[in-house]
């Protein structure tokens, strides 16, 4: 399905359908009105029958329209016009999708231009493409035998201003990229964990080199490089597994760098979580193949990235790995020397995304990055503090979390600023090595987040604790792609682009 932006005169347009806003007591948009005098009358008529409100999920489709080429017209409810919000829009747009599955059409022509939030046009067409986009992915079969549910080949957005249409034009590139990596990071989050394993993770990231090769280096760390390396944390978490562990750097550089800032992101990549020696509950442990959602969501992010040719340097770790039990498991009780020589004695193994990361974490200190945010699904703490809609926000650098907060309030992906107070780090206090990998039992995000930052000395950092939001349970549950979005805004801030 293809997206257009264009000037229309909806009057003359032959497509199948124009879908345009009506609001609150039937207060009518500007397309309608304008439609309506093509009509001589007819469209008003029908609404004064009162089969349509104007509230958000009223619809009213109208055949056979005197004066309009279109074969249908789609009245969508929008609620009060002075308060639309991007959430506001992605509901009405998820209530607009809805119904054009159920009609057998090829082309669609969406008139919701005057839909401005925050008086900026930029903002209305994305969050058009990338809400339609949600709207229509599906989780894919392993035996490929999904069923097309929507028949529109096109979708054309009607921009009403022609001033407008050159950001209009950009923001649909923008948002084009940020979907493919979006549905590329899902795609990647939802596959088996017989099929995506650390392996298959390294395998993703060489990918990228190749289409990418103007842009992307990867190089794979194996567990023999990483022995090299001394990342005697990060093997040791996957020593019970057959599938051993692969760490996959990718680096990026754009034309034309703005500036000699290096940006990293690290992710999480338990390809499959068993919690180890210290085994999690049956109930719902299938669900531990989103444990390498963050490393999903940094793929993500890097394909954007390339797509759009960032003027910036990108260093991005997909920590793949696989927490099992076995005879060669680590313990209880073991002591591990981190890469960074500092000790860890663990408590618990299924505390084992920490000590993935804290080796990444310094292994990124060879690049000298300004700044470097790790993203991952780090603790069921996390998830009791803010639930399934808001991620945690850790970070060493006030800047920092406030670009990250920007970006937050730019695309609705929420975060939470959580405290690194010194307090919390007593929790990690160990008798044996220089502290443990688990706190004793209260705050357990913020005792992570302390963990993790104990690496975190030479740099700018963040932490992203996606445990509640990065997918969702049951039937039709899955990845979330969250928190993609955020981050390919927060690149896009960094490249100081301009949207209106």
């Amino acid at each position: 399905m293809d997206f257009f932006i264009k000037n229309c005169k909806l009057d003359r347009e032959k497509t199948d359908c124009i879908v345009v806003p009506i609001f609150n007591l039937c207060e009518l948009s500007d397309s309608i009105i304008y439609l309506d005098k093509c009509s001589n009358g007819y469209i008003t008529s029908l609404i004064k029958l009162g089969d349509i409100q104007g509230k958000i999920g009223d619809k009213l489709i109208l055949y056979k329209i005197p004066g309009i080429f279109s074969k249908r017209i789609l009245l969508v409810g929008c609620g009060k016009k002075d308060q639309i919000d991007k959430s506001n829009l992605k509901e009405i747009l998820q209530n607009t999708i809805k119904i054009l599955k159920k009609l057998l059409i090829k082309n669609v022509v969406y008139s919701f231009s005057e839909l401005n939030i925050n008086n900026n046009i930029y903002w209305m067409v994305r969050v058009i493409v990338l809400s339609t986009k949600e709207s229509l992915y599906e989780v894919k079969k392993i035996n490929n035998s999904n069923i097309k549910n929507i028949n529109i080949d096109y979708i054309t957005l009607n921009i009403s201003k022609k001033n407008d249409l050159f950001i209009a034009k950009i923001s649909l590139k923008h948002a084009l990229a940020i979907n493919y990596a979006i549905a590329s990071a899902k795609n990647l989050s939802n596959l088996p964990p017989n099929i995506c394993n650390p392996l298959y993770l390294s395998n993703c990231a060489k990918k990228l080199s190749k289409k990418y090769k103007e842009n992307i280096v990867v190089e794979i760390i194996d567990i023999k490089k990483m022995k090299e390396l001394g990342m005697h944390s990060y093997i040791a978490v996957g020593n019970g597994a057959k599938n051993k562990p692969f760490m996959s750097v990718i680096k990026y550089s754009g034309h034309n760098v703005i500036n000699n800032q290096t940006i990293a992101f690290v992710g999480k990549g338990l390809t499959f979580d068993s919690g180890g020696i210290s085994i999690k509950p049956a109930f719902n442990m299938h669900e531990m193949k989103y444990d390498m959602c963050g490393a999903a969501a940094v793929y993500g992010i890097l394909i954007m990235a390339a797509e759009l040719q960032l003027p910036l340097k990108i260093i991005a770790i997909l920590s793949g790995c696989e927490n099992m039990p076995g005879g060669h498991a680590f313990r209880p009780g073991d002591v591990l020397t981190t890469m960074s020589g500092q000790t860890v004695e663990v408590l618990n193994t299924d505390a084992e995304g920490r000590l993935v990361l804290c080796d990444s974490l310094t292994y990124l200190e060879r690049f000298s990055p300004n700044i470097v945010i790790d993203i991952a699904t780090l603790t069921g703490a996390c998830v009791t503090a803010l639930g399934e809609s808001v991620s945690g926000l850790f970070s060493n650098n006030q800047e920092l979390e406030t670009q990250l907060h920007r970006a937050s309030r730019e695309t609705g992906d929420k975060i939470w600023s959580l405290p690194l107070f010194s307090e919390y780090y007593k929790e990690l206090n160990s008798n044996i090595a220089d502290f443990s990998n688990v706190g004793k039992g209260k705050a357990g995000a913020i005792t992570a987040a302390c963990f993790l930052s104990k690496f975190t000395k030479k740099y700018n950092w963040a932490h992203l604790d996606i445990a509640g939001t990065a997918w969702k349970s049951g039937e039709y549950g899955g990845a979330t792609g969250r928190p993609v979005e955020l981050l390919c805004q927060f690149l896009l801030n960094q490249s100081n682009y301009i949207y209106s």
